[in-house]
């Protein structure tokens, strides 16, 4: 594939910030191309342990947001609940691609000095 690493986690980093009201739960289609870009940039970076362990948990954690979302749908008496998981899930997420992008970035910035 040649695709930028960098450039496609930046994309999946903006579709995760945009997951910010409750409503938002609804739209978790979109939770399933993330997961397979993020699998397509790891394969493609360097082997990185702790940048690995970044990407894997932010698949793990859109697969529990995903979760999340169907029980949402499938048991009312636990939407609050499940809203909060959601919430919980897709920050986490974020905060992995935002980690990985930042040490790619200290990657580039090292290998060009």
């Amino acid at each position: 594939m040649n695709t930028n690493p960098e450039k496609e986690l930046r994309e999946v980093r903006e579709l995760l910030a945009s997951f910010t009201t409750p409503a938002c739960i609804r739209r978790t289609a979109e939770l399933a191309g993330a997961v397979d870009r993020i699998s397509s940039c790891a394969a493609e970076l360097p082997e990185a342990n702790h940048l690995r362990h970044c990407l894997t948990t932010a698949v793990d954690a859109i697969h529990g947001a995903r979760r999340a979302a169907k029980v949402h749908r499938r048991n009312p008496l636990t939407r609050p609940l499940s809203q909060s998981l959601f919430a919980l899930k897709t920050g986490t997420a974020l905060g992995a691609v935002e980690q990985a992008l930042e040490e790619l970035e200290a990657a580039d910035s090292l290998s060009v000095l």
